[in-house]
């Protein structure tokens, strides 16, 4: 089927669509779904080009939006919190835009609406690169040629979760080419035409510098109903670094 998307629902309640973010997947969120399943239905899923859901020729936000709502329409799911991790989190800002009357809450994760210096992202693709043109037999064998290149032991086994082992060798489950040749979109900043009116959580990691205090002084020009929390004892992974106090401040906001 074209535009189908790989997804997994937990639990039952009012409805809580997850998104991840760069080169992420649902996997990395079926703990905290769990958790959150016993208050609410969970629903994870993988984005276009990530996962195990389709792959396309581009890479847009507004048709990652698009492709949302249609599963989301397809679903009956009504009205429910978006939580958007990082490039998920830009995913949602789209869909609020879009489809402000389609959603009830925005949870916007460890991301601010603003350009990002596409670097950040350098040293990763740069593993990518060299494990897409290197001979290997294991994710141990992956692992040791990304070292020196991906110095966080988190972030390497990150990028590895994304092998997959097929008869050739292995392979990649996101769509890597692209999304390397898209850095700069994917780094940019969602056009708002208006102010967003949904009640809206910012979650910033406290280690983390994808939100800086000046992002946050400008947010009453954006948003009409906001809160900012910040997440102690973690960085840009939130979820993962400090799941327990992440998981509090998801159900106090909701």
């Amino acid at each position: 089927m074209i535009n189908q998307l790989n997804f997994r629902q937990l639990g039952s309640g009012k409805d809580i669509i997850i998104l991840h973010g760069l080169l992420g997947s649902l996997d990395n969120w079926i703990s905290v779904a769990h958790k959150l399943a016993s208050n609410y239905k969970i629903t994870i899923l993988d984005l276009p080009n990530h996962g195990k859901s389709y792959h396309s020729d581009l890479f847009s936000y507004k048709e990652m939006a698009d492709v949302l709502n249609n599963f989301i329409e397809k679903k009956n799911i009504l009205n429910p919190t978006i939580i958007g991790h990082s490039m998920g989190g830009k995913v949602a800002l789209q869909y609020a835009e879009l489809f402000p009357k389609s959603i009830s809450q925005l949870v916007v994760v460890d991301v601010f609406n603003k350009e990002y210096d596409t670097k950040r992202f350098a040293h990763i693709f740069k593993a990518i690169s060299v494990i897409s043109s290197s001979k290997f037999n294991s994710r141990k064998e992956a692992n040791d040629l990304i070292k020196e290149i991906v110095v966080s032991e988190g972030e390497r086994n990150f990028v590895l979760k994304n092998l997959k082992r097929n008869e050739d060798g292995f392979s990649w489950y996101p769509n890597v080419d692209l999304l390397n040749k898209s850095i700069f979109e994917i780094s940019s900043k969602i056009h708002l035409t208006s102010k967003v009116d949904i009640s809206t959580l910012f979650i910033k990691g406290q280690n983390s510098n994808y939100i800086m205090n000046e992002d946050i002084d400008g947010l009453p020009n954006l948003f009409s109903n906001f809160k900012v929390i910040e997440v102690p004892n973690s960085g840009h992974w939130v979820h993962a670094e400090n799941p327990s106090a992440f998981i509090s401040t998801i159900e106090n906001f909701i």
